[in-house]
């Protein structure tokens, strides 16, 4: 069987996370994982080699890489890591010419065409959902069959790319019919954790997101049936699908009696969307009575006192709420479908429940003025959070906002600088110093205060790496 090693290329916790860079994530990709599972499940050599969480340079991730002389390499890459992606590719080729590379993620899927155009060293792209696609463009490679009929895929079709069989075949970007969404997700074999090196000792979440050690992340679900305008829902689509109960908890039974895992993190927007599976969760590891604590990500209109409680006891100990303004008018432009009473209201009963809230908020939607970020920031002390995020608008490949942007202010469609962190989009009436301004001015003004000091102080006891978390924030 050949042999296929999955990575993520080398980018830096300074190009991540800025000044947050101490406290950043390097928790492993779960796509990689995932495909990893379900190419090793049908009898193909695997390797991962996660560059990013492990902070690997080039040079070091392609020695790796190499090392398992691979036949095909798949990389993965958002808006911000495309660029290091192709660098990849290219050091790749430069090692063995022969190499496959093929690219997946959600920047490929939303801009296919433009990006293979873009970067020659990518031979194939995955596009969307990928535990299908990669076993039917191995089959195709192993057997020396048409790529014409492999669903998902998008390639450079011609006698210059090497596919395809007529001379004088003029050289095109080729993109295949989708693949099929997968309706049973349980037929996914479990991640594949045991390909990591040192795992989990050397991959830990931002540690104001962890109360135990050592933690794991895990993503139960697919799909969104929200439309948010600044949310790329191209690889997993609008259609909701969910790993069962079962599953799930079977997963955190791994993690916590093979791996020693302590901490679980859910990174599902709508995990709590659907109750009778959340309930089914949260019974269940009452009744396996694993000593794990755990968080969330939360619809502020999918919470009621009930489920918070037992999620309390069931070891939930912080959620996370997609506020991103405190402007009623900017949450109907953005169609978040929610209302600024909701959400006083969720947070008010995750407090009066005993958990911990953090709210993300975006700065410089379009419509943004000076009063509307006031109004945020107002908005984000008023009410009982622990916790913010704040970041600025970037109108990703792949949403509503990124087709629309240009309308409304000033975009900068440099890839690379779509990391939250630097202004790509100025709202008409904004300025860039304007935006970073109110940024920091909304951190600051959140996190000096006596309440969130306090708070902090007491999270110190618990876990001592939120120290140097809190000094950078404020």
């Amino acid at each position: 069987m050949s042999t296929i090693v999955f990575a993520a290329p080398p980018l830096t916790l300074e190009e991540r996370y800025g000044t947050l860079a101490g406290a950043g994530n390097t928790l492993p990709s779960m796509g990689l994982l995932s495909l990893a599972s379900v190419v090793r499940k049908s009898g193909y050599k695997t390797a991962v080699v996660e560059a990013s969480s492990l902070n690997l340079s080039y040079d070091e991730t392609v020695r790796q890489i190499l090392s398992f002389s691979p036949d095909y390499v798949g990389i993965t890459a958002t808006t911000v890591s495309i660029f290091h992606a192709a660098k990849l590719a290219g050091k790749i080729k430069e090692g063995n010419k022969n190499i496959k590379v093929i690219i997946g993620g959600s920047h490929i899927t939303a801009l296919t065409k433009e990006t293979l155009e873009m970067f020659p060293d990518f031979d194939f792209a995955a596009v969307g959902e990928g535990e299908e696609t990669i076993l039917e463009l191995l089959n195709a490679f192993d057997n020396r069959g048409s790529f014409d009929d492999v669903k998902g895929i998008a390639y450079r079709k011609g006698q210059e790319s090497g596919v395809g069989s007529r001379e004088s075949e003029e050289v095109y970007i080729q993109i295949n019919e989708k693949q099929d969404l997968i309706k049973d997700l349980d037929s996914i074999p479990f991640p594949a954790w045991d390909l990591l090196p040192d795992f989990p000792k050397a991959y830990h979440p931002v540690a104001i997101r962890c109360r135990k050690y050592p933690a794991a992340h895990l993503l139960t679900s697919r799909g969104c049936p929200h439309r948010c305008i600044f949310c790329d829902t191209s690889v997993f689509s609008r259609k909701y699908r969910a790993f069962s109960a079962e599953y799930i908890l079977e997963m955190i039974k791994i993690l916590y009696n093979k791996y020693g895992i302590r901490e679980i993190l859910f990174e599902d927007d709508v995990f709590v969307i659907f109750k009778k599976r959340l309930v089914e969760i949260c019974e269940g590891l009452l009744k396996e009575n694993l000593k794990i604590s755990w968080s969330c990500l939360g619809r502020v209109h999918a919470v009621k006192p009930d489920i918070l409680k037992l999620m309390k006891k069931a070891g939930c100990w912080q959620i996370g709420y997609g506020i991103e303004s405190g402007d009623q008018k900017i949450l109907d432009f953005a169609k978040k479908a929610i209302t600024l009473e909701q959400v006083e209201e969720a947070v008010r009963w995750t407090k009066e429940a005993g958990i911990h809230t953090k709210g993300f908020f975006i700065l410089g939607f379009p419509l943004e003025t000076e009063e509307s970020i006031i109004n945020t920031i107002i908005f984000s002390k008023r009410i009982m959070l622990d916790d913010i995020s704040a970041n600025l608008m970037t109108p990703f490949p792949g949403s509503e906002i990124y087709n629309i942007a240009d309308k409304y202010g000033k975009f900068n469609k440099d890839w690379s600088k779509m990391n939250m962190l630097q202004s790509v989009f100025i709202p008409n009436g904004l300025s860039e110093d304007k935006l970073n301004y109110y940024n920091k001015k909304m951190l600051k003004e959140f996190y000096l205060r006596p309440r969130i000091i306090g708070n902090y102080l007491l999270r110190m006891l618990e876990n001592p790496r939120n120290a140097g978390n809190f000094k950078r924030r404020s």
